[in-house]
């Protein structure tokens, strides 16, 4: 099949990824390359080249007049600019009678407005809870656009759905180099944003006498300099944004995972990640989480209290998690959460979509 996808207009699609959207737009576009299909991704400059046959950049935002630049009801940048990338693109496509499926990861609500005069079917993965400007893709799309959840939990989220979406799980890549060894610290990975909860990890660490190393970008710098940054000691470090690479061995000499989100985890990349190294998890039991978080990898703990409790009952999990066998999460994760299951959905899906437009089904 010939694939277009639409990646984020936010952010390229290169290591270290910014988040699980970027991540899972990568895996899934090197694993269709895999199969023998052929992927035009369209993604900001500066997206590894490798990741896809065709890599097509989104354009830059033309800088604005000065009449234009004062103008008192401007947009702000980043909506600007994803709407001139998604623009583009869709202007791109319209021209192109070869290919069989769009897959839209971007979150822009264009491609399905203009899913009607497409000249394939276009699948939308919903990467995250709902919010107005997608409602209104959804209430404008065709009728042969369809949507893939990453989490039944996200999936139960969007109400306004024709239909109910098709669930298909993030996947994992495993690197071949098995378990790690483990070690004695914690570990916490993500973007460091009030919403993933970093600081209830640090206080969790604190309150089980344990190490915490912290790994991920900056995103919410006012937030880091005045909630994190004090925390920060020997105790408690910030490694930085890691490679893929630099994340897995940091996370295989490490005795746990802690994943610690304040909303709604669509669906909880890092710990399956975790487990994938042969680290067991103790996370929140948030969103999709629960689906990804088996006993057999980990412990789920309660949000129902105040986070004082939250942070008491991470530090209690880490003793149950302590008895489970690295090779087992490794091979638990390998089972339930690797990335070929997920790449063998979507093909399933993509194969569904073309013979229902073609009236075949």
């Amino acid at each position: 099949m010939r694939i277009a996808m639409f990646a984020t207009s936010r952010h390229p699609i290169v290591e270290p990824y910014a988040g699980g959207q970027e991540a899972h737009t990568a895996l899934l576009s090197r694993g269709l390359r895999q199969l023998g299909h052929h992927v035009r991704l369209y993604a900001c400059a500066g997206t590894n080249p490798e990741l896809a046959d065709e890599v097509v950049p989104y354009p830059e935002l033309p800088e604005l007049s000065a009449v234009a630049a004062v103008d008192p009801q401007l947009p702000e940048p980043g909506f600007l600019r994803d709407h001139a990338a998604m623009t583009s693109a869709v202007v791109d496509l319209l021209a192109r009678p070869d290919v069989d499926i769009v897959h839209n990861q971007s979150l822009h609500f264009l491609p399905l407005a203009f899913s009607r005069v497409l000249p394939a079917p276009v699948l939308t993965t919903l990467h995250t809870p709902p919010f107005p400007w997608m409602e209104l893709g959804v209430a404008l799309a065709g009728a042969h656009a369809a949507y893939a959840c990453v989490s039944r939990a996200n999936a139960r989220d969007w109400t306004t759905l024709p239909s109910p979406p098709r669930v298909i799980l993030n996947g994992v890549e495993d690197d071949g180099v098995g378990p790690g060894v483990g070690g004695d610290d914690l570990v916490w990975m993500g973007r460091l944003t009030p919403e993933k909860g970093a600081d209830l990890a640090i206080r969790a660490a604190r309150h089980s006498g344990r190490p915490l190393r912290l790994a991920g970008p900056i995103s919410d710098q006012a937030w880091f300099d005045g909630v994190i940054a004090p925390e920060l000691d020997r105790e408690v470090e910030h490694v930085g944004h890691l490679s893929h690479v630099e994340l897995a061995a940091l996370v295989r000499t490490s005795a746990a995972a802690l994943v610690t989100p304040r909303w709604e985890e669509p669906f909880g990349l890092v710990a399956a990640e975790a487990a994938m190294w042969g680290t067991p998890v103790v996370a929140l039991d948030r969103g999709g989480l629960r689906e990804v978080v088996s006993p057999e990898i980990g412990a789920l703990v309660s949000t129902r209290g105040d986070e004082q409790q939250q942070v008491a009952g991470i530090a209690e999990a880490l003793s149950a998690v302590s008895t489970l066998h690295r090779t087992d999460v490794h091979r638990c994760a390998r089972r339930d959460l690797g990335v070929e299951a997920m790449v063998a959905d979507y093909v399933e899906l993509y194969r569904e979509l073309v013979l229902t437009r073609e009236g075949r089904s």
